[in-house]
């Protein structure tokens, strides 16, 4: 069953939650309805390219599936239009929507659409085109373009259930769009929270008594370090899955304590070949095993490589070198293998630390780190140095009063104590706080 036959079969249950209240499926369904007609109005002879701009709620979703369904092209985009000139140029946006929780606006754009040869071939296969921007951190972001109904077929099987799910990844980012696909695949409750900040996220979890939280490990060590959670009820939690950077095993143990009912569960995707099924050995393993039918994997060199039903048909602005002529994907992501079928992620092939010729990656540092009183979070990275090639930095944030001298003994005795010796902090950095994720894989 589609996801807009399902949004209508749904009709009284409660769909999506944030600051406006409450939208049941019926009320997105009539939603839907509207679009459909406010696009009927443009009369587009051809799929062309859309600027979706807006966050996760209702008008935003009733467009992105009704563009989908007609067969059109579109980009979701955080914020507003013009913070994205490059990147709706890029697309040549014929339309821009903007999009308020229960409302829109259409603005045009350019006269013409997009004649993109991967736009050209997805039309001749009467395909809607999906198009996700990477974050841009290692250069120009790149445009990533998706045959939208092959991605949405994918949860045409998903099991319907009462579990209220939070959206805390973006509406432009494909761990975002997996939550919003599979809570409306289930006919869950989606809610979203006024801001992405710890305090508002555990008042929403309270308010709705939502049961999955999808998050990152750096955002679930703010959570548990700023005192975000206290004084909200969170005893509804039933499922954290995390997912886009490594888990430190140190991290992983402070959150199995904090939530004792809750199961965690270690997610993997990339843009490039979508969000891919999991499940994990046992609940205190960093390990994870593949679980899906529609992907295949293995490890060269160390490197996780991928070939899935839901990869991308290409890129708009940049070469497919990281594809192999039959089909595999090249993730970048440094893999160790475990036992019965499993792998731990370990980090970026890119962000290894060569100390002499001895390798390491910074998530094992900083595992460690993270384990050490005193420590709220921390960053390790590789620092040129004149004998060795490279030597072991890591920049820390620590509690409000810690004594910074004190901590930086600690941490080194700790780490001494632990890791084997090229693996040592030769300088701990105090600091305000981290740059980004840890080990960001959104690409």
């Amino acid at each position: 069953m589609s996801l807009l036959t399902r949004v209508t079969a749904y009709s009284a249950k409660p769909a999506l939650a944030g600051v406006w209240g409450v939208v049941t499926y019926g009320e997105l369904d009539a939603l839907i309805v509207r679009v459909r007609e406010s696009l009927r109005q443009l009369k587009l002879v051809r799929p062309t390219a859309f600027g979706l701009i807006g966050e996760h709620g209702p008008a935003s979703t009733a467009w992105l599936l009704v563009l989908a369904e007609a067969g059109h092209f579109v980009a979701p985009l955080a914020g507003n239009a013009a913070e994205h000139p490059v990147k709706l140029a890029l697309i040549n946006a014929q339309w821009i929507i903007t999009t308020e929780p229960l409302s829109w606006n259409l603005y045009p754009r350019v006269d013409e659409p997009s004649a993109h040869p991967l736009f050209a071939r997805l039309r001749e296969q009467g395909a809607a085109g999906l198009v996700l921007f990477s974050s841009g951190t290692s250069g120009a972001p790149k445009a990533m373009v998706q045959d939208f109904p092959k991605l949405l077929s994918t949860y045409e099987s998903r099991h319907e259930s009462r579990l209220p799910v939070l959206a805390l990844l973006g509406f432009d980012h494909i761990g975002g769009l997996n939550t919003l696909f599979g809570s409306l695949a289930a006919g869950s409750l989606l809610v979203i929270p006024s801001n992405r900040s710890p305090s508002s996220v555990a008042a929403a979890i309270a308010a709705h008594r939502v049961a999955v939280l999808p998050a990152s490990p750096t955002f679930l060590n703010l959570l548990l370090a700023s005192g975000g959670a206290e004084g909200h009820d969170l005893h509804s939690l039933r499922v954290i899955t995390y997912g886009t950077e490594p888990m430190p095993e140190s991290l992983l143990a402070r959150l199995k304590a904090a939530f004792p009912r809750a199961r965690f569960i270690q997610t993997f995707g990339t843009s490039e070949t979508g969000i891919t099924k999991t499940e994990s050995p046992d609940p205190g393993s960093t390990f994870l095993r593949f679980d899906d039918p529609g992907l295949e994997w293995k490890v060269v060199d160390d490197e996780l490589w991928l070939r899935s039903q839901t990869q991308i048909a290409g890129y708009l602005n940049a070469s497919n070198e990281r594809f192999t002529a039959d089909g595999w994907f090249r993730t970048g992501d440094k893999v160790e293998l475990g036992p019965e079928g499993t792998l731990r992620i370990l980090g970026r092939m890119g962000e290894m630390i060569n100390v002499g010729g001895e390798k390491l990656m910074p998530a094992e540092v900083e595992s460690i780190v993270l384990g050490v009183p005193g420590v709220v979070d921390c960053r390790v990275r590789g620092e040129s140095h004149p004998l060795t090639g490279q030597t072991v930095v890591v920049d820390v944030v620590a509690v409000s009063g810690e004594d910074p001298e004190k901590l930086r003994t600690l941490i080194r005795t700790t780490c001494r104590a632990r890791l084997a010796r090229h693996k040592v902090p030769t300088r701990v950095n105090c600091v305000g706080a981290v740059s980004g994720e840890r080990m960001k894989k959104t690409r």
